[in-house]
């Protein structure tokens, strides 16, 4: 231990180690704590408390970056659990917010209108990409919150509609008897499962959306 250099800063471009890993503070602390011992006065030595609370103070640093490393390696090992988890929802079907409907001319589909607070006359409409109306669904009065309900790819005629995009609009009334717009959902079963940026699961649904695991709203099937 050289008092002359010990404050020279060290070049960053310099090869070798930096000294902030937890051992080579270790080794740096021990060092200075044996210059302290070797140059110590003889008057007035080095308090031994003093040197236990450094040595227990290095000792809860050296275990807290050990704790780090443990919890990051559980943190990666739920995830992979998680996400095997995620992987058997394969089929079912969420519901997340949009209003297209990727109808595939047989399967009926399950729809939910998301109320901030409670509706009056609350009605779904149907159109086609060319925004003719299809169909209608009457849902009379809502509470706040989904409410779920089911198109059976049928027209207001009760004939099955060709299969291809459709769009659902949602209109109702507030208490005030104002005209209020529901949050529209549309369920699509997955297709596949993938792992996200973020570890979180990533969905691809069977008309094309790709969504998050935390945009579903709610599971229907």
């Amino acid at each position: 231990y050289d008092p002359m250099t010990a404050n020279t800063p060290v070049d960053a471009g310099a090869a070798g180690s930096t000294g902030t890993s937890a051992a080579d503070q270790t080794q740096n602390f021990l060092k200075l704590l044996i210059a302290q011992i070797q140059n110590q006065d003889p008057m007035a030595p080095m308090d031994a408390s003093t040197m236990t609370a450094q040595m227990s103070q290095l000792n809860m640093v050296s275990s807290i970056g050990s704790m780090n490393t443990s919890m990051s390696a559980m943190l990666a090992q739920m995830q992979s659990v998680n996400f095997m988890n995620q992987a058997a929802l394969i089929g079912h079907s969420p519901a997340v917010a949009g209003n297209g409907i990727a109808f595939n001319g047989t399967t009926q589909v399950m729809m939910g209108a998301n109320a901030t607070d409670a509706l009056k006359s609350v009605v779904a409409t149907i159109t086609d990409s060319n925004g003719n109306t299809v169909n209608s669904v009457d849902l009379g009065n809502v509470n706040a919150g989904m409410t779920n309900f089911i198109w059976n790819g049928k027209d207001a005629d009760g004939n099955t509609v060709p299969a291809g995009m459709y769009y659902l609009s949602l209109s109702g009334v507030d208490a005030q008897g104002a005209t209020a717009t529901p949050t529209a959902y549309v369920a699509s079963p997955v297709a596949s499962v993938s792992k996200g940026d973020k570890g979180d699961a990533i969905y691809t649904l069977l008309d094309g959306r790709t969504v998050s695991s935390s945009d579903v709203q709610q599971w229907v099937s």
